[in-house]
């Protein structure tokens, strides 16, 4: 299974979430982006397939992509193809937020694998409360999108429209064979919690 992980506010950490549930179930799990990722402890930095296959097999868990600073950008198509071939759960960041909790994408994001069985799109409900450039990846975007300004507070509505017009419309128009699942990232508060 293919899952590449779209929105603002906790792609990452997610992916980190259900890698180890994954691997804990025994599956051999593979970490990668369409887009740009930060390096972490354990990241393969290489475009060699077998390489990245030879760690995938012993350790049943593999991190990879071409190094770009203190980041991986995608790997060549040949390798990601060849390693998903040997992969049971493929997770992929197919967006970037630069760290914000919210945005709206532009025409060239998020960056979809055409192999993608699942498309999650994480939102996050920390933006609520902020000002919207305090919170915001693309902010003359995000208000065009809401019709608001730069100092106008985020609330429930604006998230659940920039959900709804930035990802869920779009990708259903352009992915209609793909799984589409809203994941909100919370808190745990119980406002959050119910927003969620």
């Amino acid at each position: 299974m293919v899952q590449a992980f779209v929105g603002a506010g906790g792609k990452t950490s997610l992916i980190r979430k259900l890698a180890s549930k994954y691997r804990l179930e025994g599956k051999k799990v593979f970490v990668t982006t369409t887009t740009h990722m930060f390096v972490e402890e354990d990241t393969v930095l290489s475009d060699d397939a077998e390489e990245i296959i030879r760690i995938l097999e012993e350790k049943g868990y593999v991190h990879a992509g071409i190094p770009e600073g203190r980041k991986i950008k995608a790997l060549s198509e040949d390798t990601y193809r060849k390693v998903c071939e040997k992969a049971e759960i493929v997770l992929v960041e197919a967006d970037g937020s630069k760290h914000m909790p919210i945005k709206f994408p532009n025409e060239k994001e998020p960056v979809i694998p055409e192999n993608a069985d699942e498309i999650i799109i994480v939102c996050s409900l920390h933006a609520l409360g902020q000002k919207a450039a305090d919170v915001s990846h693309r902010l003359e975007l995000v208000k065009e999108c809401l019709q608001i300004a730069d100092d106008a507070i985020i609330c429930p509505e604006h998230i659940q429209k920039l959900v709804q017009k930035g990802y869920v419309e779009p990708l259903k128009e352009k992915y209609p064979d793909k799984n589409i699942v809203i994941e909100p990232n919370h808190d745990g508060s119980l406002y959050q919690r119910a927003v969620a």
